[in-house]
C-alpha cells in the first residue's frame, strides 16, 4: 500500500510548494518573516516598495518576476507530476 501512496504523496508536497513560498514571502512583506538583513524576495519587495515614490520603481520588477516564476514553475511541475502520477485508463 505504501509504494502506491509514494506519488501522490510528491505530487502534493510539490503543488504546495508554490504556497509556501507565496506565504513566505507575504510574511516577510509585512515584516513577520525573516530579519530586514536576510535575502528574501519578501524582504526584497518591501525594501523596493518603500522607493518606489522616488522614482525607483524598477527594484520591484526583479524581485516580483522571480517570485511569478518561482511559483509559476512548481505549479507546471506540480501538473506534470500529476498527470505522469494518475491511474491510466483503458479505452476500450
Amino acid at each position: 500500500m505504501l509504494p502506491n501512496l509514494l506519488p501522490q504523496f510528491l505530487v502534493g508536497l510539490i503543488l504546495l510548494f508554490p504556497h509556501a513560498i507565496m506565504h513566505a514571502a507575504g510574511l516577510s512583506f509585512l515584516g513577520f518573516g525573516l530579519p530586514p538583513h536576510m535575502p528574501a524576495i519578501g524582504v526584497l519587495l518591501a525594501e523596493a516598495m518603500r522607493h518606489i515614490s522616488t522614482g525607483y520603481w524598477w527594484l520591484a520588477v526583479a524581485p516580483g518576476v522571480a517570485l511569478i516564476c518561482f511559483v509559476k514553475l512548481f505549479d507546471l511541475l506540480g501538473g506534470a507530476a500529476k498527470s505522469l502520477t494518475a491511474p491510466k485508463t483503458s479505452q476500450e
